[in-house]
């Protein structure tokens, strides 16, 4: 039997600290040390460069260890990609980019140049082999089990590609799905080293113990669990990479077709990466934005040191964590998209500020055929979407935060089962996006899923053009059509001015039809606030006397303004009506088993407010909404 045995850990930026001090305590330090002590061991390890910059800045004595552990030829380090992309997402140019600093990294710490890449989230396309080559990348370990959980290959390969070569090292899938089983606490410890230890004893020619580092944690280890299963490994002759390879004269070849392989995230059905896109909508945007800064970035060919800041902001925005859910949940951290957020308005506020360069006010950022306009003044930025003939961002720029940042997942990526007012999955929640619900609909009933008694205009596309030279003000225009909801036809103008602190949405409903309309109109305005803690409270604010309110979910009749803290920003939010109205407030959240156990992750906070509406034919309601976003 061939052994290799491997670790790796997928850890990103921003995620909450315990994470990086679990990860230190219960496996990083317990195996580092029980692998030097283990005389004839021979270990592959991937970890991720924020975890390795963590340790760097404040356990030194660890990647001490990790260095000595590489000189001595008893630890081989893995590249991968620097900022811990998913290569077929990027340019070719931006693929090399990303191993070849990987490398440099891992050589001036550790004195060791890696010729193995690992491939981040298992994503791999056979465009791959071409970029190994060029960075010197001898063999790539990746998973080759597809959706289906079918493992193409058990040993490794050689796999050609435009008359490039590289060896393809598959993980074992046996020992992938036990790990996977004990990390959703299917099986217990015990089991799991049970499973294994008959498995390695069956002999099986080949195996590439690839353990994911981030399961164990999930699935609770503790320090002496970790140390008494790769003690299990260690007990045979372990091989490194260069021995990989079984006595085959000459080598075995083979093909890895395009996919999403292996089971490190939870992907459901999805066999590419790409598919995502399609289903996702918030995801397809967060890539959208990505690509077209790229190449808006890149066109600005003049002053290099701008053109340095660029490509530092592009490495950076390139993350492909926030497209995965796998044990550490980054695609459910609000706290890693608003990294991405972070890094794009910082482009952005570099390009609007060249005085020898126009940064273009219309884009299609998502990739749909339709031109969304940005709007980039001296407080606020935004991104004005014929969609839903709405708001897909709205960054307040002394911080750089989004408010915009919704997200309401696919099914498969967490359970919303919590909250009471159901989300179409997969659907981007844009701000001041309308609905109609019947009228008497009772409000705390309310969904978006119900289509006998709510008509959600989010995904109609509205006529939006520029009405000033300036690009502060737009005028949306679109038809509901004939609905049984609305008992007739509406025409909604939404005349969005935007200001230095303050949007300013004057909304007018027309009754086109020939009989008149009785219904709820409802403006929902879905923002994501960065909190110490849920829920997010928010301040009623009347004139004898302010209502604070706390709860997770609330409906209040008469309201004619809102304040919500940000206090981790030092901002606050205000929303005006200039009649009052029915607000609906609920925050939403996203049950996930991750590395710290069972967590309620937050995503964003609606607040929806409504009128009735009474219109005979003709007839018109003027509706005025503004929300200043200030600091506090």
């Amino acid at each position: 039997m061939k052994l290799l045995v491997g670790a790796y850990s997928q850890i990103t930026n921003a995620e909450p600290m315990p994470v990086y001090e679990r990860a230190l305590e219960a496996v990083c330090k317990p195996l580092l040390t029980h692998l030097h002590a283990h005389e004839d061991a021979i270990m592959q390890l991937s970890l991720s460069i924020p975890l390795l910059d963590w340790l760097d800045a404040n356990h030194g004595s660890v990647n001490l260890l990790i260095s000595d552990l590489a000189k001595n030829g008893k630890l081989e380090m893995l590249t991968g990609s620097f900022n811990q992309s998913i290569l077929s997402l990027l340019s070719p140019k931006d693929r090399s980019n990303q191993i070849e600093m990987t490398t440099t990294y891992l050589r001036k710490r550790f004195g060791q140049r890696s010729k193995t890449l690992f491939s981040y989230g298992q994503v791999f396309n056979p465009l791959f082999i071409n970029t190994a080559n060029l960075c010197f990348i001898d063999s790539i370990i990746i998973s080759t089990s597809d959706e289906t959980g079918l493992q193409q290959f058990d040993e490794p390969f050689i796999m050609q590609e435009m008359g490039k070569s590289v060896s393809i090292i598959p993980m074992d899938g046996t020992i992938s799905d036990l790990i996977a089983s004990f990390a959703k606490k299917a099986i217990s410890f015990g089991n799991l080293i049970e499973h294994i230890r008959n498995y390695l004893e069956s002999e099986p020619p080949f195996v590439m113990a690839m353990i994911n580092l981030d399961h164990l944690l999930q699935a609770g280890v503790t320090a002496q669990q970790t140390i008494q299963l790769f003690d299990l490994f260690f007990g045979y002759e372990t091989s490194s990479i260069d021995e990989a390879y079984l006595h085959n004269d000459p080598p075995k070849k083979g093909y890895l077709q395009a996919g999403w392989y292996g089971i490190d995230a939870n992907k459901g059905n999805l066999g590419c990466i790409n598919e995502l896109f399609v289903e996702d909508e918030s995801l397809a945007y967060l890539y959208g934005r990505y690509t077209t800064m790229v190449e808006t970035a890149r066109m600005y060919k003049k002053d290099k040191d701008v053109r340095k800041r660029l490509e530092a902001l592009i490495q950076k925005i390139s993350c492909g964590s926030m497209y995965l859910c796998d044990a550490n949940a980054p695609m459910l951290r609000s706290s890693v998209r608003k990294l991405f957020w972070r890094y794009i308005s910082e482009a952005d506020s570099v390009l609007t500020a060249l005085k020898d360069y126009s940064y273009p006010v219309s884009n299609d950022f998502d990739h749909d055929a339709l031109c969304e306009y940005l709007f980039f003044g001296k407080y606020l930025s935004c991104v004005v979407d014929p969609k839903g003939g709405s708001l897909s961002e709205l960054t307040y720029l002394p911080s750089l935060y989004n408010y915009g940042d919704t997200f309401s997942p696919l099914s498969q990526f967490g359970s919303a089962s919590d909250n009471h007012h159901q989300l179409p999955p997969g659907q981007k929640q844009r701000l001041f996006s309308d609905v109609f619900l019947r009228e008497n609909f009772i409000m705390d009933e309310y969904t978006k899923l119900d289509a006998k008694n709510c008509l959600a205009m989010g995904s109609q596309v509205y006529n939006l053009e520029g009405v000033d030279r300036r690009n502060t003000e737009y005028l949306a225009t679109c038809t509901t059509g004939d609905s049984p909801v609305i008992g007739g036809s509406l025409q909604i103008a939404k005349h969005f001015k935007l200001r230095q602190n303050t949007i300013l949405v004057d909304i007018t409903l027309t009754n086109i039809g020939e009989d008149p309309i009785s219904c709820i109109y409802g403006c929902e305005i879905p923002l994501s606030i960065d909190s110490h803690g849920l829920p997010i409270s928010f301040i009623q604010l009347e004139n004898k006397k302010n209502l604070t309110w706390q709860e997770k979910e609330v409906v209040l009749e008469q309201v004619k303004s809102l304040r919500i803290y940000d206090e981790p920003n030092s901002t606050s939010l205000t929303l005006v009506g200039d009649t009052r109205f029915t607000l609906l407030k609920e925050d939403y959240t996203i049950e996930s088993e991750t590395v710290l156990g069972n967590e309620m992750l937050y995503q964003h906070t609606l607040f929806m407010a409504s009128w009735p509406i009474v219109l005979a034919s003709g007839g018109e309601k003027k509706i005025t909404l503004g929300l200043r976003v200030e600091r506090k």
